[in-house]
């Protein structure tokens, strides 16, 4: 009986250690990153689904239809977003879209829960053009002004802007380049700086004796700030002032002062 005690025991040990083997084994295989298949691009994240289950779209928008669900344990890979869309690609292949908001339970090879943020003001960054529309006063006339602008720099840009002032004595259009510099772009409440240069066109409003008009160049100092609405608009307040170059014996300077709002291309 001692002896068929001891086989029993030792037996038991064995299985016990065999099962701890495997567990310790099974724990850091799933601890370690997938081996990545072929198809998906080097450096792309790799996660693993902790909801029940995430609805894959055949394209960016709840209009395209589902055609595979990714089940919860299951990994995935994330390659790109687009607005509020990511774009993902599962092991055996199948590629589709999913709404940020359903990959709320989603975590990496380490365990710990991924967050992927949800689109806002901070994506204008990736979008170089804008086109601006503004309305004023330059110098107690009426303006309304236009711009286009290109982002080169994450803290510079360059706008074309082109300005019309009606008044009760003259009319006058302005056409400038003009750089702007944000010190913090990433601010929601974002100040900037303008400098430029171009041409002022006066023409008097005389009914009685003949006038020409006058052109004069003008240069281009102010200061303004942006209220990012979302990631496409923004609405912005502007101070400059115009510092005349004119053939007479004095140049002339014109402050003027605007409201607007800029769209993101």
């Amino acid at each position: 009986m001692n002896r068929l005690a001891a086989k029993f025991r030792r037996s038991r040990q064995l299985f016990c250690g065999a099962m701890a083997a495997l567990l310790i084994a099974a724990s850091a295989q799933a601890a370690e990153p997938q081996a990545r298949p072929a198809h998906v691009p080097a450096g792309t994240e790799q996660v693993t689904v902790g909801s029940p289950y995430i609805d894959m779209h055949t394209g960016p928008g709840r209009g395209y239809p589902v055609f595979h669900v990714a089940e919860h344990g299951e990994t995935l890979w994330l390659l790109k977003r687009r607005t509020d869309w990511v774009k993902v690609t599962l092991r055996r292949g199948q590629t589709g879209w999913v709404r940020i908001i359903d990959l709320n339970e989603i975590y990496g090879a380490d365990g710990e829960q991924v967050q992927v943020r949800l689109p806002d003001f901070r994506d204008i960054e990736s979008r170089h053009f804008h086109l601006g529309f503004a309305y004023g006063d330059f110098d107690g006339a009426d303006s309304m002004g236009v711009s286009l602008g290109y982002r080169f720099t994450r803290n510079l840009s360059a706008e074309l802007r082109a300005t019309q002032a009606v008044g009760a004595f003259s009319d006058s259009q302005t056409y400038q380049l003009a750089v702007l510099h944000q010190p913090f772009p990433h601010w929601r409440l974002s100040p900037y700086f303008m400098l430029g240069t171009g041409l002022n066109i006066t023409a008097p409003n005389a009914t009685i004796v003949a006038t020409e008009d006058r052109r004069d160049t003008a240069m281009l100092t102010g200061v303004g700030v942006k209220t990012y609405l979302s990631r496409r608009f923004a609405l912005r307040a502007e101070v400059a002032n115009h510092y005349l170059l004119t053939s007479r014996e004095n140049n002339q300077e014109i402050v003027e002062w605007k409201l607007g709002f800029d769209v993101y291309l």
